[in-house]
């Protein structure tokens, strides 16, 4: 999520009148710059697919500033407090400045909220946090009086020894849509958006019971080949009923060509450990700021 970035602001001058006027907004017609851009500054980059429905999806809005050449910042608000949901510099341009002036800009577009955080914005998030080895960028954060927060994690799976696929999970359908928005409205509403888009892209498994759905499983919903959320009906938690839409899910990445795949923001450890043998493979933590 976050280059290496340090130093002061070099191009940016207290005479200007607003750092938010002097990186323009962008819009969609930029995405496959940012996502060029994101390839160049970023270990893990999101596609430009993942981009496109993380900033710039109708009715969530997110103001992207910055020069897709060099550097840019994205940020939003979700819930009542303001989030940076990225930040990237391109390798040419570090060590100017640049990642400290953006992050100042994203500052003032959210300096009507009580607090900022870094990351960890579902449903449209790209990264959980900052990943605990981008040093630099947490000693900025730190130098701007962010504090950390928490921390949260992905895990991995290898997809060579998943357990066979289970019969009593299929791919969700067109006509399961509106059963699907019930369901997660009134046990899941937090992770109703991430379900919905999954199942219009056939991202989604399902299983039922007597009672409807009973559990549902996403992936390539935040980003591509990572898998989450997993989400069971609240009476049914605690009995393995997460099971077989997960390994059904993970068969399907695998049948696309993929080798493993992350567990996107992990809750509960033991149930990825005893079901796939997953093993915790990235920590993140989360920034927060005070205003």
């Amino acid at each position: 999520m976050w280059p290496p970035v340090s130093g002061s602001p070099t191009q940016i001058t207290a005479a200007q009148p607003s750092l938010s006027t002097t990186f323009p907004v962008l819009g969609p017609e930029r995405l496959t710059d940012l996502a060029a851009l994101a390839r160049r500054a970023l270990r893990d980059p999101p596609t430009e697919h993942d981009l496109g429905v993380s900033l710039f999806t109708p009715g969530f809005p997110v103001t992207v500033r910055g020069d897709p050449t060099v550097g840019v910042v994205a940020s939003c608000e979700r819930n009542g407090a303001g989030h940076v949901r990225l930040l990237m510099v391109d390798p040419s341009a570090r060590r100017q400045g640049l990642g400290g002036a953006l992050l100042a800009a994203a500052e003032q577009d959210l300096a009507d909220f009580a607090t900022i955080t870094t990351g960890a914005d579902a449903p449209d998030y790209l990264f959980p946090g900052v990943e605990t080895d981008q040093i630099e960028m947490l000693c900025l954060l730190e130098r701007r009086r962010y504090e950390r927060a928490e921390a949260n994690f992905n895990m991995v799976v290898d997809l060579d020894r998943l357990p066979p696929e289970p019969a009593d999970a299929r791919l969700a359908a067109l006509a399961d849509r509106a059963e699907l928005e019930a369901w997660t409205a009134t046990h899941w509403p937090f992770w109703s958006t991430e379900v919905l888009r999954c199942a219009d892209r056939d991202r989604l498994m399902v299983s039922r019971d007597d009672d409807g759905v009973a559990a549902v499983c996403c992936w390539d919903g935040a980003r591509s080949g990572w898998v989450g959320p997993v989400a069971v009906r609240p009476a049914l938690l605690g009995q393995g009923r997460g099971r077989s839409v997960l390994i059904g899910a993970l068969h399907r990445l695998r049948a696309a060509g993929a080798t493993q795949a992350d567990i996107g923001w992990v809750g509960p450890i033991r149930p990825y450990v005893d079901t796939i043998g997953a093993r915790i493979h990235r920590v993140f933590f989360v920034y927060r700021k005070a205003l």
